[in-house]
């Protein structure tokens, strides 16, 4: 009785820590709507370990602790000198979220440096959230609303994995891969060049890949289509749900400020 028992609490203790991580994302969304002083580095939701054997601990240690934590910095410099210059500006004490969502508004500046940064902030912490480990090395796939809406939309699940690989495989330079939601709730894959979000085109990020070779560069060297592959064996389709749910369970912007 002691083998069914442990896997028992095993299976118990895999959906509490499930549940604590969701909470967890649901908070950091909550916070990048929200106006801040200045933005903190985000803890991954997993070790950098964690998502073995498809993306290695050495890759995520630098994006994370190297080029994630650089763009945060960068941001919450770019966001200082802009609310000092301009300190009666709403736009410049609203949340990093709106701040893209407006970016056209942005003087110019200031519009570079938070369109860079703010976007790389941003981007990463989607691209972060929407993945999970995969210790079992089992296929990832939707379920319920979400996969209806893809087969919907794309025609089949097949489909739409095919045509957002291809986008991925051929965006050339650096840049990401998206699946997101228009005002309207449909859904769409798009892409982006550097480090600009959909946001700023009016759309809500669902799903991204990261095809900067800064992401892959270190186990797959310049074999793109490869880290792709082992991407979508770390694709955290609750997650995907979750972010969908935020979108639509919050205001679209937060209007208030510092």
């Amino acid at each position: 009785h002691v083998g069914p028992m442990m896997a028992n609490l095993r299976k118990c203790f895999l959906l509490v820590a499930s549940i604590a991580v969701a909470v967890a994302q649901q908070q950091l969304y909550l916070e990048l709507n929200t106006p801040q002083v200045e933005y903190g580095l985000p803890e991954l939701p997993y070790p950098y370990g964690g998502l073995e054997p498809y993306l290695d601990n050495a890759t995520l240690r630098v994006h994370h602790l190297g080029h994630h934590k650089a763009y945060a910095k960068k941001m919450n410099a770019a966001l200082q000198g802009w609310r000092e210059k301009e300190p009666h500006s709403d736009l410049a004490r609203s949340s990093i979220l709106d701040i893209l969502a407006r970016i056209s508004e942005v003087p110019e500046e200031w519009k570079s440096a938070l369109r860079n940064n703010g976007g790389g902030f941003v981007n990463h912490v989607f691209y972060w959230s929407t993945m999970c480990p995969n210790p079992g090395q089992s296929e990832r796939l939707p379920d319920g609303k979400l996969l209806k809406d893809i087969e919907e939309t794309f025609g089949n699940f097949l489909a739409f994995e095919q045509q957002f690989t291809q986008m991925a495989a051929t965006l050339f330079g650096s840049g990401y891969v998206w699946l997101c939601v228009d005002e309207e709730g449909a859904l769409e894959i798009v892409s982006t060049q550097n480090q600009d979000c959909p946001l700023s085109a009016g759309l809500r990020p669902l799903l991204v890949l990261d095809v900067w070779e800064h992401a892959y560069y270190l186990k797959h060297q310049n074999k793109r289509p490869a880290y792709i592959a082992a991407w979508w064996q770390v694709v955290c389709w609750r997650e995907v749900e979750a972010l969908r749910h935020f979108w639509w369970g919050s205001p679209s912007q937060q209007h208030s400020e510092l």
